[in-house]
């Protein structure tokens, strides 16, 4: 493509997509490029299809409460886990469904590929160089998988492939007990299935609060087996999967791993911005402008690894956006930081 382009937008996620918004109100010369899946990482394995899950357990537990209503024969119902699966799907290509028609529409201006940067104002995908006088990169992120975990094979899962079982073994492990991690032992639990979850740290759900994190802590453990404090090991063992942690040493079906989201951005090029990284292989990124360095590039969402929230990504992509389409960034005072970790009402009794 000989033309240069006002912005290019590298990735269609919740940042992406805000970009995008922002951008499309000042210039149609623009392309929004994307690799893998269309659609958010919120909609397709994040906090939607994830709430539709923690939904269905939380209607399951009530059971035990029927009794206190009047309600009798409550210890006689079963929970069909695939059904539950298939509608957690349904939904989640219902708000999929939603985010992928924005750039549906937009034909050749919406690409499909893996960006390498060349410069500041050049990148490469699928073969061809575009060239641009600002760059958005909003690539998002996937989870974190110790290397040697990957020999587990189908026994290892993640929330990029939790969703899409057809149904969940009697077994299972979750190791991380982040905000993530927590929620989804909760769920898995209540569902029936016998979790036993493992924490590298003493904290739980991302909580800050030493009596908070206590509480929380004897709360959980009354309903399911928790290790913290002590990294986990995993290794196949039979048709299971061993994990030992501490002294702690139990055989599972298979293995939920929780242990956050990284960037995406292996390979992408940012060496060539020409700017220094940190150890992390992360470029400097301007939290109020999104901007790299004094350079023509942003960086917004789980892309820049500073806050990866839903509605902190869209704030990203809406600043990257605005400013990607101005002569001069504008700084932003960024709101107060909050997030909020779903976990199902417990009984104090």
């Amino acid at each position: 493509m000989d033309e240069i382009l006002d912005v290019i937008i590298v990735g269609a996620g919740s940042a992406g997509l805000a970009a995008l918004r922002e951008v499309r109100k000042y210039t149609q010369r623009f392309v929004i490029i994307n690799d893998g899946p269309w659609g958010t990482v919120c909609a397709r394995v994040g906090c939607m299809p994830s709430k539709t899950l923690i939904e269905a357990a939380n209607a399951f537990h009530r059971r035990g409460s029927f009794e206190e209503f009047g309600i009798r024969g409550g210890d006689q119902l079963t929970l069909d886990i695939p059904a539950v699966l298939r509608r957690v799907r349904r939904l989640r290509d219902d708000f999929v469904a939603s985010t992928v028609k924005t750039t549906e529409e937009l034909g050749e201006r919406a690409i499909s590929g893996r960006v390498r940067l060349l410069a500041p104002d050049r990148l490469e995908v699928n073969g061809e160089e575009l060239r641009a006088q600002k760059i958005i990169i909003a690539i998002g992120s996937r989870p974190i998988v110790p290397a040697p975990w990957n020999a587990l094979g189908n026994r290892l899962l993640t929330t990029d492939t939790l969703f899409e079982q057809e149904t969940l073994p009697a077994r299972m492990a979750v190791v991380g007990m982040g905000p993530i991690g927590a929620e989804m032992a909760q769920a898995l639990s209540r569902f029936g299935i016998q979790v036993v979850a493992f924490g590298g740290s003493q904290a739980i759900a991302g909580l800050t609060d030493p009596q908070v994190i206590a509480v929380a802590t004897d709360l959980f453990g009354r309903e399911f087996p928790l290790h913290l404090g002590e990294k986990a090991e995993l290794s196949l063992v039979g048709e299971g999967v061993q994990v030992r942690s501490g002294k702690i040493d139990v055989v599972v079906d298979c293995v939920l791993a929780a242990l956050g989201r990284r960037p995406n951005i292996d390979n992408l090029g940012l060496e060539t911005l020409g700017v220094s990284l940190d150890e992390h292989g992360m470029p400097p990124v301007n939290p109020g402008t999104m901007q790299v360095a004094n350079l023509p590039v942003f960086m917004a969402g789980d892309a820049n690894d500073q806050a990866p929230l839903l509605h902190e990504a869209a704030d990203e992509g809406y600043i990257a956006g605005l400013n990607a389409t101005r002569p001069n960034s504008i700084c932003f005072t960024r709101r107060t930081p909050l997030a909020i970790v779903f976990l199902i009402r417990t009984s104090l009794s």
